[in-house]
């Protein structure tokens, strides 16, 4: 009977952790987790980015090729060739001719088909406009925001100019103009061409990311690289959309060796 109880009294020695183990254990896990979960989050933010431009260019094109099947063809849309940005004798610079009317008449024939919900037209003054915006590296463009055209989408997408360069464009490969889209909203930083803000061309019959064509002056190779782009200032930034659209991510922030036609990612 004694043998029996004295059981209850066996002590067994387990082991553990200590405190110090612990605490080192949870520093390691902190040390992977600060190095770690920023990348991820840039990661989804970008993704993010693309799959907004994806669903605006599929959105705006779509509103375009209604406007031309209700409207016909671009060149009959009753956009004049006096249109031009002149300077005075102060060498400020303004917008000539018809320049304001051809771009309402652009938007307003699209914007029949969009769900616009706020606009800022072209030297409107009471509306909210940024005070200027930026290229691929964070620069400021010196932009002349005043006589932009800023449309924003009832899903927070904000439509960037209108520029109607061609008017009497038949040819299905003859550009008529570009515009920009801001995923976030102008009201919303950064404002900068290749991160948030991206452009596009207008041709006859469709709407084309900017930057796919090697030929044109802001293709992907010359103005989508931090370091090595060959425009002006301004202009670094505006190849990347094609980019963003066809190759499905924006890789070209953190490596400035990818090529249209090479290197698609920076872990190649």
């Amino acid at each position: 009977m004694l043998k029996f109880f004295s059981n209850f009294y066996t002590t067994n020695k387990q082991s553990a952790f200590t405190l110090a183990e612990v605490l080192i254990t949870l520093a390691i896990i902190g040390v992977v987790a600060a190095l770690t979960i920023p990348n991820l989050v840039m990661k989804y933010k970008e993704k993010a980015t693309v799959t907004k431009v994806q669903k605006a260019y599929s959105v705006i094109n779509s509103a375009y090729k209604m406007a031309l099947a209700n409207n016909g063809e671009l060149s009959t849309w009753g956009f004049t060739n006096n249109s031009s940005i002149e300077e005075d004798e102060e060498g400020n610079s303004y917008l000539a001719g018809d320049t304001i009317k051809n771009i309402n008449i652009l938007w307003n024939t699209i914007g029949k088909h969009l769900n616009i919900v706020d606009k800022c037209m072209p030297e409107q003054s009471n509306c909210y406009r940024p005070e200027t915006l930026y290229n691929l590296n964070l620069e400021d463009c010196n932009t002349e925001v005043d006589k932009l055209s800023f449309l924003t989408l009832n899903d927070g997408t904000t439509i960037l100019g209108g520029w109607i360069e061609n008017f009497s464009c038949n040819n299905k490969n003859d550009m008529c103009g570009d515009f920009a889209i801001d995923i976030n909203g102008i009201r919303n930083l950064p404002n900068a061409k290749g991160r948030d803000i991206f452009y596009f061309k207008i041709y006859p019959d469709r709407i084309v990311p900017m930057g796919e064509d090697p030929e044109e002056f802001n293709a992907f190779d010359k103005s989508c690289n931090r370091v090595n782009s060959t425009v002006s200032s301004s202009h670094i930034g505006y190849g990347c959309t094609a980019w963003v659209v066809e190759k499905g991510n924006m890789d070209y922030l953190h490596c400035d060796d990818l090529s249209w036609t090479g290197k698609q990612k920076c872990s190649e």
